[in-house]
């Protein structure tokens, strides 16, 4: 992009120039403009996979100690979530307990940005 760029600019200098300005600016303008669909295609896939990922259902303590399953954009600072085995955590979250008779917990991080 920079080099079509720097090329298309030099054109409006006159001891640079050669041949019509058009020939220049045509490929920076093609090359920006798929480009500029391909972030707003990576875009559209990221709004639908966060989508998915802000509708899973998780079971979080109500305040008179009844578990209710609710989407994991419900979730607010404050909540006590029951996480299971092998789900995804669904947001910043501080291990309470765990179910396992060592006390051990695995947890998988390769989904952290």
């Amino acid at each position: 992009n920079l080099y079509f760029l720097l090329v298309a600019l030099s054109q409006f200098i006159p001891a640079l120039q050669v041949g019509f300005l058009f020939t220049y600016i045509a490929p920076l303008i093609f090359v920006l403009g798929i480009t500029l669909l391909k972030e707003g295609y990576d875009d559209y896939q990221r709004y639908r996979r966060d989508k998915e990922a802000n509708s899973q259902r998780y079971e979080r303590l109500t305040p008179i100690g009844l578990r209710e399953s609710v989407p994991s954009s419900d979730l607010r600072v404050g909540d006590l979530v029951f996480v299971n085995a092998g789900e995804r955590v669904p947001a910043d979250m501080i291990l309470l307990r765990t179910s396992d008779q060592s006390g051990s917990v695995f947890i998988r991080t390769d989904q952290l940005d």
